[in-house]
């Protein structure tokens, strides 16, 4: 390497530290440019592309990376956690064991190997993992977060509640931690699920969604909301809002009668996934009730397919809709179904609500009630989800 393409390197390297990963990446290829072999240039491109949401060019890049010098365990630790963003998570654990058998002690290698054999389900080498990390760091609060997960669902409730208490106690944001105990009764249930929680869950999952929701867990919720909003012969064509679109299930289902359809989600990767689908004509990155206290009368229909189930009380939904929709105009919706309280939230940390409650929101704020039918929904852990899918009609009075 000459010493121009050994500064231009380390150019690189200042602003990759410094976060600015469009200059860093114009500048590492400019140094593959000049060596297509360059080890640093091509894994430190790998990891931009991968902080970047790009796992697929990642693996490209750190693949060739190894190929020049596979003796680095931070490449093989780095390929393992681009395999696991793409879900392809047996083969990102090989990638961790070889980074740990480079070097035993690579703290980040003991996490993604973690991660990945939690998202397989094998929740006991995950906990071995989490707890090797934290044998290097203490205080890890990722790997005590991690762990306190796992030992809640292994069933070893105090151990798993003193993990994340004390990863709050490290630095851990609070508010997801709190929201998770709450769901083990150890906190008082909130109003809602943070929206960093929500948000997190599916930036993970949206390149699985689909497979894992519809094909692994049976879910049916936007063919019933679908048919019970075409049931009800709506005029058409509507204007559509689909409230956590997500990967946009909805959108070919209700795309035929709308004029014009609007997705919005809290999840950018989601977003991405519904954008593929070419069906929606704006999408917004947005928690949803934001987005609705800025529309006044601009919408037909508003629906929300398995998205209330992270709202505990729905007052504030029912005033944002109820802003948005013409008189007349409809909201269809599911929720989860609560037998004991008007809401509840669940050990699998979603709310559920009782059938009374929606009667009681929708004469409180000017709705006619369509229909409200019980269904089983999807399935989890093996057992039926039940809950009702609504649809409510704004008075035209309102």
């Amino acid at each position: 390497m000459t010493d121009g393409e050994q500064r231009r390197y380390e150019r690189a390297l200042a602003l990759h530290r410094g976060g600015q990963l469009g200059d860093a990446a114009a500048l590492y290829r400019e140094v593959l440019a000049s060596d297509s072999t360059h080890f640093g240039a091509l894994h430190l491109l790998g990891v931009i592309e991968a902080q970047r949401g790009r796992y697929n060019e990642a693996v490209v890049l750190i693949e060739q990376a190894i190929r020049v010098d596979p003796d680095v365990a931070a490449a093989h630790a780095n390929l393992g956690n681009a395999e696991c963003a793409l879900g392809f998570f047996e083969k990102a654990l090989v990638s961790y064991q070889r980074a740990l058998a480079l070097q035993p002690g690579h703290r980040w290698a003991l996490m993604g190997q973690g991660k990945a054999s939690w998202s397989l389900g094998r929740l006991t080498d995950a906990l071995a993992s989490y707890e090797a990390a934290l044998d290097i760091d203490p205080d890890c609060s990722e790997s005590l977060m991690a762990r306190g997960d796992i030992l809640l669902k292994l069933g070893r409730l105090a151990q798993g509640v003193v993990s994340l208490r004390r990863a709050m106690a490290c630095g851990a944001d609070p508010e997801p931690i709190r929201f998770v105990l709450a769901s083990v009764g150890e906190e008082a249930a909130p109003r809602m699920a943070p929206p960093v929680y929500v948000k997190n869950l599916f930036d993970g999952y949206a390149d699985r969604f689909d497979q894992e929701l519809v094909e692994d867990l049976q879910y049916r919720t936007p063919e019933l909301l679908a048919q019970l909003v075409l049931r009800q012969s709506p005029p058409s064509p509507l204007d559509v809002l689909d409230l956590g679109c997500g990967t946009g299930l909805c959108g070919p289902l209700l795309r035929p009668v709308a004029r014009r359809l609007t997705g919005v989600d809290l999840s950018a990767n989601m977003l991405e996934k519904a954008r593929g689908r070419g069906v929606y004509s704006d999408l917004e990155c947005i928690e949803l009730t934001d987005y609705l206290a800025t529309r006044h009368a601009e919408f037909d229909l508003v629906i929300a397919a398995d998205v209330l189930v992270y709202l505990g009380h729905l007052e504030q939904v029912f005033v944002g809709v109820q802003r948005a929709l013409r008189p007349g105009g409809r909201f269809a919706f599911s929720v989860e179904a609560a037998e004991r309280q008007d809401c509840e939230l669940a050990a699998t940390r979603r709310y559920r609500h009782s059938r009374p409650y929606l009667d009681r929101l929708a004469a409180d704020y000017g709705f006619q009630v369509d229909a409200i039918e019980r269904n089983i929904l999807r399935r989890n852990a093996g057992s039926d989800v039940n809950g009702h899918v609504v649809l409510l009609r704004l008075a035209v009075g309102r």
